[in-house]
């Protein structure tokens, strides 16, 4: 019984071994015919195979992308600030700044005309920016969803319904614990208020608004003028929805 056992080891350990060595020919067959197929390729099409190379040269410079978790993701306890800048409210529509290398924007009073000020909600259910772009035929096209919805049947609400309907905005927004604003939209590729919807029913009292744009160009951050925050752009606006 002990030299059955003895020889049914010994022949397991070969059959693994040959397994491995199979296994090693196999992975090295693969790369040798992926260096022919380079090889083929690059003298046949040298634009493509240089084209490979600039990719993973691109791949390598972006670096990794880390995970985040659950708690940084978990969508019940968001509520979110949201300002509106209106076109028609700035005092150079020319001139709007642009993000630096960083993707911060500076911000201040001096955007908007004398006596201006900006429209602020408080949006307490989450609102939703969809991103998307799609590569056609000659060029790539893009869009920019933004999605807000502000609690209760109040007054201040159905009267920038009813006054900016249509409107074109910059969108100001961030999380209500955080202290890092971002910003989507310019002067000359604003976020446009395309939809709303007012609802006042069983299931609850709130207004949608519904933002777009048509650009492949995503939010940035913002960066304050020097001493200045959000309290500057709002100073003197009797229509600001706070609480909602």
């Amino acid at each position: 019984m002990k030299k059955s056992l003895i020889i049914s080891t010994g022949l397991s350990r070969k059959g693994a071994q040959y397994a491995n060595k199979r296994q090693r020919q196999l992975a090295k067959c693969l790369l040798w015919l992926f260096a022919i197929c380079m090889i083929l390729m690059a003298w046949a099409e040298p634009a493509s195979a240089q084209g490979i190379g600039l990719s993973l040269a691109s791949m390598a410079l972006i670096g990794n992308i880390d995970d985040v978790s659950d708690r940084e993701t978990h969508g019940n306890e968001i509520a979110y600030q949201i300002v509106l800048i209106g076109c028609d409210q700035l005092a150079d529509r020319f001139n709007f700044p642009q993000p630096d290398k960083d993707r911060l924007v500076e911000i201040g009073k001096s955007l908007l005309k004398p006596g201006e000020a900006a429209h602020y909600f408080e949006a307490h259910a989450i609102p939703t920016l969809l991103s998307s772009t799609e590569k056609g035929d000659i060029t790539t096209t893009g869009a920019n969803t933004f999605t807000a919805i502000l609690g209760g049947d109040r007054t201040q609400i159905k009267n920038f319904v009813e006054e900016y309907s249509g409107f074109k905005f910059i969108i100001l927004y961030k999380h209500i614990k955080d202290t890092v604003w971002h910003v989507i939209g310019e002067a000359e590729r604003p976020m446009v208020l395309n939809n709303t919807e007012t609802k006042d029913d069983a299931d609850g009292r709130y207004t949608t608004l519904t933002f777009v744009r048509n650009s492949v160009y995503l939010d940035c951050l913002v960066q304050w003028a020097d001493g200045e925050d959000v309290n500057d752009l709002l100073d003197g606006n009797p229509a600001a929805a706070g609480n909602g």
